[in-house]
């Protein structure tokens, strides 16, 4: 019996640690206890296998914390296991999203070679940037950011950036759809900082649904007067596809919440990252027999809590595009109920309604 929720991996090779000491970072607080978080091969075995035994194809979604700092040897290894199960017909693909930082031409021949696909984090122009992506001497990360994407560009392994949407870029995006695309960067996600995990002085950061799906509004209009094919939103693509009758979705738009799990350098299985690393969201470890993972008890409550949330959402005329959305979105765990979120589901159809419109008003629906 093989656990047919969790199937698609985020796998933390240092957990939280980073070189980095972004002041929004839901990871933040681990710095300090190197040891601790990184990944054995012991470990790194046992995931590839726990997710390689009963799919034919799987995808690896390396992540942190900066995955970078496992090195080029761990990554070496995880090839090495991985082509065990592809000479047993798997299909494997590798993603891997780092900060930038660290990348060398080293890595870059690396991740050519094997195939890897290369996300970067970047928050627009220095002065947006730098205010929060910053080393912890203080210095900003964007000059070295920008290089690294200046090496990436030069291969097809580039998987574009995400960029985070912040009380200090949410005013201005089209300055920020400029300055991706004026520096051919044409793949982009952006991200709402929202309160999760441990970040210290989150409330500063944060931006409402409201300011972020005004935001977004904006950056579709943009889209859609550059009429640029090359440019790719994942957001806007997906909600643009549904509507015209397609299939391919972001994660958000999925109602599979239980699809993805969080892996940890001790091998420990947790829900999407997006929710915090607490006891109630432990699925058990990749050590554990699949059926045994089937059965815990947290993953049967998550997945009633998923149930319960698209339920409530089916009568929504919206519902065939996003399913119910981020159950993130609709959670307090403090008190570990589904929460309606009004303010979410508000703006999300303002948002979807505008696409819809502007669909129309061209003829495309």
């Amino acid at each position: 019996m093989f656990c047919r929720s969790i199937t698609t991996p985020i796998i933390k090779p240092v957990d939280g640690l980073c070189n980095l000491s972004c002041s929004y970072c839901y990871a933040s607080g681990v710095r300090s206890f190197p040891a601790k978080f990184r990944m054995q091969f012991e470990a790194l075995e046992a995931t590839i296998d726990f997710f390689c035994h009963s799919q034919n194809e799987v995808e690896f979604i390396w992540h942190g914390g900066e995955p970078l700092l496992a090195g080029l040897d761990f990554y070496n290894k995880a090839l090495e296991i991985q082509h065990k199960w592809e000479k047993k017909g798997r299909k494997i693909v590798n993603f891997i999203q780092t900060n930038g930082t660290l990348v060398t031409a080293e890595w870059i021949r690396f991740f050519v070679d094997n195939n890897f696909f290369v996300g970067i984090s970047l928050d627009g122009p220095k002065e947006y940037h730098d205010h929060f992506r910053r080393y912890p001497k203080g210095g900003g990360s964007h000059d070295d950011v920008m290089r690294s994407i200046n090496l990436l560009q030069e291969t097809e392994i580039f998987n574009g950036i995400i960029c985070g949407v912040s009380s200090i870029n949410y005013r201005f995006p089209v300055e920020l759809f400029n300055f991706f695309v004026s520096n051919d960067i044409k793949k982009l996600k952006f991200s709402r900082i929202r309160e999760i995990g441990h970040c210290g002085d989150a409330s500063s950061q944060v931006i409402s649904p409201k300011q972020y799906y005004d935001f977004m509004i904006s950056v579709f209009d943009c889209w859609l007067r550059l009429d640029d094919p090359e440019v790719e939103i994942r957001d806007i693509q997906s909600v643009v596809n549904l509507i015209l009758g397609g299939h391919i979705r972001e994660c958000i738009y999925m109602g599979q919440c239980d699809q993805f799990a969080t892996v940890y350098a001790d091998g420990s299985i947790y829900c999407c990252d997006s929710f915090p690393r607490v006891e109630n969201f432990c699925f058990g470890s990749v050590f554990d027999e699949p059926k045994k993972i089937a059965s815990n008890t947290n993953l049967r409550y998550f997945q009633k809590l998923l149930e319960l949330r698209k339920k409530h959402c089916k009568s929504c005329e919206w519902y065939f595009v996003c399913k119910g959305g981020c159950l993130r979105e609709h959670y307090e765990y403090n008190n570990s109920r589904v929460r309606l979120m009004d303010d979410v589901c508000i703006n999300l159809k303002r948002y979807l309604e505008h696409i819809s419109d502007k669909l129309g008003f061209y003829n495309l629906v």
